[in-house]
């Protein structure tokens, strides 16, 4: 779309934070959403600081979820006060995060709590995908300036 000759030129950003401004529910939902992985990724942490304390799994795989618990918290607080690219960048995480909690899936028995949790986390990546994409999405509809 051409700028208009008439009108003073505006910053893309500008156009951007007030298309979030404006409908704020997807950009809510994808805080809530960062949020909650981050949450349930420190609570499956959790239960792998525990086997990490009997011996069963090794320390270097609490690296990845406390790295990933900190930028879900980073991600939605920055969503949360309207930060428009962050819709992106946790769009990224969500699949990261997934592809995570799969190999984890993997690494477990068949049929255990760990599958099973896991795949609750997979859930919430994808929710957590959804309303990332449908906040992008709301940004594309801004036309550019």
């Amino acid at each position: 779309m051409t700028p208009n000759p008439y009108e003073p030129p505006r910053a893309y950003g500008a156009a951007i934070t007030t298309a979030a401004a404006l409908n704020r529910g997807p950009f809510l939902l994808a805080a809530i959403g960062a949020w909650f992985a981050g949450a349930y990724w420190a609570a499956i942490t959790l239960l792998l600081t525990v086997g990490v304390a009997a011996g069963s799994t090794s320390s270097t795989q609490l690296a990845l979820p406390c790295i990933l618990i900190a930028l879900y918290a980073y991600r939605g607080y920055q969503i949360w006060n309207g930060d428009p690219a962050a819709a992106r960048r946790v769009l990224w995480l969500h699949g990261v995060g997934s592809v995570a909690a799969i190999l984890q899936m993997q690494q477990s028995n068949a049929l255990s709590v760990m599958v099973i949790l896991q795949g609750i986390k997979v859930l919430i990546h994808i929710f957590g995908g959804i309303t990332a994409y449908q906040a992008q999405k709301l940004l594309a509809t801004v036309p550019s300036q």
